[in-house]
């Protein structure tokens, strides 16, 4: 059992700072204690988690607040199969992450090596590609190449497996920059696209992940057009949501009537930097006539997977959005949106927002609706914090009523809903950008599944604060078994002192009663790490609900 050379594992980290790589995140073990030693030396900073699941959620919360890879370190074997949610998160959400990895133990004519499988099998559906390398000049080479892979195209995870012995091995091999940027060069396609969104009376965008880093070009398009602009979850604020021409928190609900509705009185369809996921298409409800649609998007497998467009064009939503504009301007566009027309759809989906969903109420403050809490918390953050939330039905509350006015300014769990995000996640958000409020909105589940990566802030000195809604339930599950069976086994949850485990943790803990926006403000302001309870309770359309299941139930069986 070896701990690795410490040649490899100074190249590595000389290699992460060439790279302008500024922080990792993992655990130490005995195959990459060499790793570490050479971490402390490097001028990089290490976050060691409580376990390797939350390190992957930190690194997945580091890319999406800064745009820049998150860096995962674990050991083969348990390490690298405890970090695999957070891999599998960032695969479905286009999260770049590097994870550094030792290779599994090989010795020839013995089976059944320690802590060793095929990682390689494992990794081939979830990471963009697996580079295995060896030697300390090797790795000069390996870690740039991995880390350009990672944000290449789709964005995504990348695996370095830091073997023995051997030499560098690239599966599958990466698509080369020339194959990238060829959709770009073509200049026939903006122009076709420019001529046309020019020609046409009423133009949607419809703005993905991928145009976080494109959120000026995509305001002056929008601008430029009068188009209305929605987003997806994952690209919210892109355009600030409470721009003028912005519809994207009105449609922030699950409902789609209202959205097909403004789809087909548009002539044109520009979506750019969405891949048109399950959530990214309501479920795959969102309906969008080809002849309508023009997509762009950095990954050639995206273009066409789910929705056919007249224009499928493969390029950076930066480099084509500047492009469009240069070409764009000097055209007078036909009509566009007008105020009337814009309060008109505003309207429309604010009233199908309002009918979705049973909603639960809060204890202790003056207006328990939920959306007079969000409210509250909106008020209380500047237009640049960071709301990060886990899975489960606060992540469906913040969606509906929390609206972004900033790019980077909402970070979910999106395509794959993995709970045990949020604390991570937002550890990973308040390193990339430490001078921006971070604040995690979690619920009791979420906190009993990874409250104890607070101790990593705590020990970090961070400021940052953690919003637990407590219902004493995993609240969306409880609600969906109670709505179809009028029963909830499973889904209650032991009872959990909020303020002792705060004390435990070493944070400071705040129950929300009476003004919430008072209280939230006088809690920020506090710096470290601070824990506020939000104590839930069933509302009267709940326990309806509940009732009605229960009845259905017995006629069921008769």
């Amino acid at each position: 059992m070896s701990g690795g050379s410490l040649a490899v594992a100074l190249a590595i980290c000389h290699s992460l700072r060439e790279s302008d790589a500024e922080c990792v995140f993992g655990l130490p073990g005995t195959q990459n204690v060499a790793l570490y030693e050479a971490l402390r030396t490097s001028g990089l900073r290490s976050l060691v988690a409580t376990s390797e699941l939350s390190a992957s959620m930190m690194a997945n919360g580091y890319y999406r607040a800064s745009g820049r890879p998150g860096i995962l370190l674990t050991i083969p074997g348990p390490g690298f199969a405890w970090a695999l949610p957070g891999i599998a998160e960032a695969a479905l959400d286009s999260a770049a992450i590097l994870h550094i990895a030792g290779a599994p133990a090989t010795f020839p004519g013995n089976r059944y090596q320690l802590q060793a499988f095929d990682q390689s099998a494992v990794a081939a559906p979830l990471y963009k590609a697996v580079f295995t390398a060896a030697r300390a000049d090797e790795m000069e080479d390996a870690v740039p190449r991995a880390l350009g892979c990672s944000m290449q195209g789709e964005p995504g995870p990348v695996l370095l497996q830091v073997a023995q012995e051997g030499t560098i091995r690239v599966s599958p091999t990466p698509p080369s920059s020339a194959q990238a940027s060829e959709a770009a060069r073509n200049e026939g396609a903006i122009e076709e696209i420019a001529q046309d969104l020019a020609n046409a009376s009423h133009c949607l965008l419809l703005l993905g992940q991928g145009c976080q880093e494109a959120s000026e070009s995509a305001t002056r398009l929008a601008e430029h057009l009068r188009a209305v602009v929605v987003t997806t979850t994952s690209g919210r604020g892109a355009v600030p949501e409470d721009h003028p021409l912005s519809l994207g928190f009105a449609f922030s609900g699950y409902g789609v009537d209202a959205l097909n509705a403004l789809v087909e009185s548009c002539d044109q369809v520009l979506a750019v930097g969405c891949k048109f996921s399950h959530n990214g298409s309501r479920g795959f409800r969102l309906r969008i006539p080809a002849h309508k649609l023009v997509h762009v998007d950095a990954s050639r497998d995206v273009l066409g997977a789910n929705y056919p467009a007249r224009v499928a064009l493969q390029a950076d939503a930066a480099g084509f959005l500047s492009t469009l504009l240069a070409r764009i301007q000097t055209a007078v566009p036909q009509r566009g949106f007008d105020v009337d027309e814009l309060a008109r759809w505003r309207e429309r989906a604010e009233a199908e927002k309002q009918r979705e969903g049973i909603e639960p109420c809060m204890r202790d403050i003056g207006d328990s609706r939920p959306q007079a809490f969000f409210f509250a918390l909106r008020q209380a953050l500047s237009r640049d914090a960071i709301l990060v939330t886990d899975s489960g039905q606060h992540q469906e509350l913040a969606r509906r009523h929390f609206p972004v006015w900033c790019r980077r300014g909402l970070i979910t769990p999106t395509n794959l809903q993995s709970m045990g995000f949020g604390i991570g996640a937002a550890i990973g958000a308040k390193l990339a950008q430490p001078q921006r409020k971070v604040v995690a909105l979690i619920g009791d589940g979420g906190l009993a599944m990874s409250g104890l990566e607070l101790l990593a802030a705590v020990r970090e000195k961070m400021d940052l604060t953690i919003i637990v809604f407590a219902d004493g339930a995993y609240g969306a599950i409880r609600n969906q078994q109670r709505a179809a069976y009028g029963h909830a086994p499973g889904s209650g949850l032991p009872e959990l002192d909020c303020a002792e485990f705060a004390r435990a943790v070493g944070a400071r803990h705040v129950r929300l009663e009476g003004d919430p926006e008072a209280a939230l403000r006088d809690a920020f302001d506090v710096p470290g790490v601070t824990l506020i309870e939000v104590r839930m309770d069933d509302s009267w359309p709940m326990r309806w609900a509940h009732a009605k299941g229960v009845v259905k139930r017995r006629l069921q069986r008769g």
